[in-house]
């Protein structure tokens, strides 16, 4: 299971912590869209999601959203591995620390 204890704001929807160290060709029925959404003080939000969905050519997508603006992301990042996305991820709720009120 891919862990996101590293994340302090308030998970609204997690389908990504069900995602396992296998490689990720493997668990193609789950990468989608929608992975995870975390609200955070300050109309801030965190949202993961595989891009286009089920696709192996895909991407994670890692956005930062103010205000809901969809968009003008305050950070837009990709990743291609679990690994990557965990960096991601991090970098991601340092600047949502750096944010939030």
């Amino acid at each position: 299971m891919f862990d996101l204890n590293l994340l302090t704001g308030n998970i609204r929807f997690d389908d990504l912590s069900h995602l396992t160290d296998q490689p990720l060709a493997r668990q193609l029925d789950a990468l989608k869209e929608d992975l995870l959404q975390v609200e955070y003080p300050g109309q801030l939000l965190l949202d993961v999601g595989w891009y286009p969905e089920f696709d192996k050519d895909g991407a994670f997508r890692v956005l930062v959203i103010k205000d809901q603006d969809w968009q003008q992301p305050l950070s837009s990042q990709q990743a291609r591995s679990l690994a990557a996305l965990r960096d991601r991820l991090v970098q991601a709720q340092d600047l949502l620390s750096a944010l939030c009120p």
